[in-house]
């Protein structure tokens, strides 16, 4: 990940050959936002499914290098992409940014209980918008229905006899 991060930092396409565990899936991230392409294939949803951490066993040739390489050379879009991702990347803070929350942890002692995202301090009912459903969707119908009852009830009168 340190060579992707470096190589998308310093806007440059990048070709992947995973060779271990998490390298797959930076492979498959970096050919679905479109800043490089990958050697590897995904296996089928069933192989996958079967096996869902083996992808060791994947097949390339000299030709499929070739061709992923001149297509990122002659196709601007990995450019495009490369160059966008590093912006943000730079506008994020980049490495100074990354020693600072480094440091941070480490003056925690490892203790991120008190460094969590925002929507883990939310209560229930916020965190799934239970609030916004009960005042935009439940209380105006109950008004609706109210209204509606009281407005079709028929007062007829009764014979008694």
């Amino acid at each position: 990940m340190g060579s992707t991060g470096e190589g998308i930092y310093f806007q440059k396409p990048i070709l992947c050959l995973p060779f271990h565990s998490d390298q797959f899936f930076n492979a498959i991230a970096i050919d679905q936002s479109g800043v490089g392409q990958s050697l590897f294939k995904l296996p089928s949803v069933l192989q996958s499914f079967l096996n869902p951490t083996d992808f060791h066993d994947y097949t390339f040739s000299a030709n499929d290098v070739t061709t992923k390489l001149l297509t990122m050379w002659r196709n601007s879009t990995f450019e495009n992409a490369v160059r966008i991702m590093s912006a943000e990347m730079k506008h994020a803070g980049g490495v100074k940014r990354a020693v600072k929350e480094i440091e941070f942890l480490v003056k925690l002692n490892g203790d991120l209980d008190r460094y969590m995202p925002f929507q883990s301090t939310l209560p229930f009912y916020q965190q799934f918008m239970v609030d916004l459903v009960i005042v935009y969707i439940v209380i105006p119908g109950a008004i609706i229905f109210y209204v509606f009852v009281k407005c079709c009830k028929q007062n007829r009168k009764k014979k008694v006899d």
